[in-house]
């Protein structure tokens, strides 16, 4: 049987010198942080599918957005900023209250 060529028998030991860390004591912030909730889409059901739609993923989706005063919006969701809604249409970009959407429903005419 031969012997291996380096044999080591235990695990290494390294000796290293400490050093002395002085303590240094962070100031501590007491300023508390409240989310602005008035910039918000108030109907849950709207703002889970506007932030559904706004995704990578599906923004390939021709939507329609029907608003509250009747007129309707085709396009795709581009970007949600708090309340408003940047909606890309074929020839131009629209930016609309969230709140003013009252149904989002898929455009059928492709």
């Amino acid at each position: 049987m031969e012997e291996p060529i380096l044999f080591i028998s235990s695990p290494p030991v390294y000796f290293t010198e400490i050093v002395e860390v002085k303590e240094t004591f962070l100031e501590e912030s007491t300023s508390v942080f409240v989310p602005n909730r008035s910039d918000r889409i108030l109907d849950q059901v709207i703002a889970r599918q506007l932030n559904y739609f706004s995704q990578p993923i599906n923004q390939f989706r021709t939507l329609v957005f029907h608003l509250g005063n009747g007129e309707k919006v085709i396009g795709k969701v581009e970007e949600i900023m708090g309340s408003d809604v940047r909606i890309k249409s074929s020839n131009q970009t629209f930016m609309i209250n969230g709140n003013d959407i009252e149904l989002i429903t898929i455009d059928n005419e492709i």
